[in-house]
């Protein structure tokens, strides 16, 4: 089985005298002249503005901008510690109580650079050069790791967000104590928290580059979890490090991350829902969903937005087991688990609870695209038991994958079902009660996404109940487009496990979509085209209501 001094008498908050000139008083003089030189100069005095440094500035300093109270001053401040400093003007929008208005108002008083004098354009807009030199001091190779087990006090001091106190102390701890075993161990160094180790850890490994590229023999499991070795170009994906991803359009890692921070700030989550504390009624209790992913690829699942949506809805959902359906590629399903265990995402990273253990099944099966996401450490134990493949007679109307899973004290056999353009029903009736037993709990998650026409008689197979109706809409694209609904996905419950359903159930059609995924020649796009579904149950031993 593999599975973030003033001194008494003294005013600091007032402007210090010639500090500089502020582009708001500078006003342009007409002149009405009759005749005009071919030539027209402005005294260098004026055409040069001494902006404000806001890598240096003080709070008092920063207070004189137009627009920053105490407060603003205070977390420009705080940020900037947190992340070493701000490498380009329009960092400051991420920082909170400026945004995207209150960054336009400042603009034309900032600057990020040790240059005093600076034309009255340069920071009223972004280059694309500006862009691309985010930061050229990153690595020497920017798509390269600095490894902290065997880099220098300079050459730690090449990634952003690593100043020469940090690098020396984590050279003096690594000479102490030994090399470190994963990046996380640099917390145990007082200069560096969380928020910082957040920031520098996408641009540091442990592992020896050279190791890291070589092949490394390795037999399939029949079952594919979270500690899987998979072959992707030739070269070995295990849980010991980050993924190394070539630079894209000549933009460096960090600027790609900046860029992303800006769209994910831009891209609002769910606001207003209930917080699920995995009680009904006073008792425990869990949901369970479904998610057809839409052709969900690693290409796919790297996209930090895609990441993101996924993620940040299973958490604001409060699932614990996800049936996931057109699952390309296993290392996809991997990309999800390790951002949910370790997140590197700001928004996934602020999710306030944190107890968690994700785990992810699938069947190493040619062509097979189902498989489970699961929290095995959350409010409740849940082990998977089993994972096997349906049976074979019914693989030309469906693909079928059939977990048994511990949740708790409840044994749940849980199905996943893709149903293939020729599914058949009749046929479908007879597999399913063949498959149905009465002694245990079971729940079919189906995707009918195949099906040109679902009738009540598809939610009824073999004698189950259909958590939703055919009449409800489970496709985000066409309500969005405000074309006929289209039913994807339903559970369905045998009578078993009647006794545990809470007859709490719902819909995800909010927060699906991110100004870093594509839609079409547009942004803004969802990460797939169809909603996740889910249902509670209870569980203590039939303390629910039927359906």
């Amino acid at each position: 089985m593999v599975h973030f001094s003033a001194s008494m008498g003294q005013n600091s908050s007032l402007p210090k005298p010639g500090r500089r000139k502020s582009l708001r008083s500078f006003q342009r003089k007409s002149h009405n002249h009759a005749n005009l030189s071919h030539t027209f100069t402005l005294n260098d005095n004026h055409d040069k503005v001494e902006l404000l440094n806001i890598n240096q500035a003080s709070e008092e300093e920063l207070m004189t901008l137009p627009g920053v109270s105490r407060e603003t001053a205070r977390s420009i401040v705080e940020h900037r510690k947190a992340i070493g400093r701000f490498r380009k003007v329009e960092d400051l929008a991420l920082v909170r109580g400026i945004g995207a208005d209150k960054l336009e108002l400042l603009r034309p008083e900032i600057c990020v650079s040790s240059r005093r004098n600076l034309s009255c354009a340069s920071s009223r807009a972004q280059s694309y050069d500006s862009l691309r030199s985010a930061d050229s001091r990153l690595t020497v190779k920017s798509n390269r790791l600095v490894n902290v087990n065997k880099a220098s006090v300079f050459e730690l001091q090449c990634v952003h967000g690593i100043t020469q106190e940090i690098a020396a102390a984590i050279v003096h701890y690594r000479d102490k104590k030994g090399p470190f075993k994963q990046v996380e161990d640099l917390l145990k160094i007082k200069s560096i928290d969380r928020i910082r180790l957040d920031n520098i850890s996408r641009f540091l490994t442990v592992e020896n580059s050279d190791l890291e590229d070589t092949d490394v023999e390795n037999p399939r499991s029949s079952i594919l979890t979270n500690g899987f070795h998979h072959s992707v170009n030739e070269k070995k994906i295990t849980n010991g490090g980050p993924l190394k991803l070539p630079v894209l359009n000549g933009l460096s890692s960090s600027s790609l991350f900046d860029i992303f921070e800006l769209l994910s700030a831009y891209s609002p989550r769910p606001t207003g829902q209930e917080i699920f504390n995995f009680t009904r009624k006073g008792e425990p209790a869990i949901r369970i969903g479904v998610w057809n992913l839409h052709e969900f690829t690693f290409e796919k699942a790297n996209n930090p937005g895609v990441r993101e949506v996924v993620c940040r809805t299973i958490l604001e959902n409060g699932l614990s087991i996800l049936a996931v359906q057109e699952v390309v590629n296993v290392t996809a399903m991997k990309l999800i688990c390790d951002e949910l265990n370790k997140p590197r995402l700001r928004r996934v990273n602020e999710w306030k609870d944190k107890n968690h253990n994700w785990n992810f099944c699938m069947l190493d099966v040619d062509g097979s695209q189902l498989g489970f996401i699961y929290d095995s450490d959350g409010v409740i134990d849940i082990e998977l038991i089993s994972l096997n493949q349906g049976p074979q007679e019914t693989s030309d109307d469906c693909e079928v994958l059939i977990a048994s899973f511990k949740v708790g004290d409840l044994d749940l056999q849980l199905v996943n079902m893709k149903l293939n353009k020729k599914a058949k029903l009749d046929v479908l009736q007879e597999k399913i009660k063949d498959l149905i037993s009465e002694e245990d709990m079971l729940l079919l998650f189906v995707d009918f996404s195949a099906i040109p026409n679902i009738t009540d008689d598809w939610l009824t197979i073999g004698g189950l109940q259909a958590a939703f109706p055919s009449s409800m809409n489970t496709s985000y694209l066409r309500s969005k487009l405000g074309l006929k609904p289209q039913h994807i996905s339903n559970i369905l419950c045998n009578n078993k496990i009647q006794g545990q359903v809470t007859g709490i159930n719902g819909v995800v059609q909010q927060g699906l979509t991110h100004l870093a995924i594509p839609n079409g020649w547009n942004w803004g796009g969802p990460a797939s085209p169809f909603c996740p579904v889910w249902m509670e149950l209870f569980l203590n031993p039939n303390s629910g209501t039927a359906l």
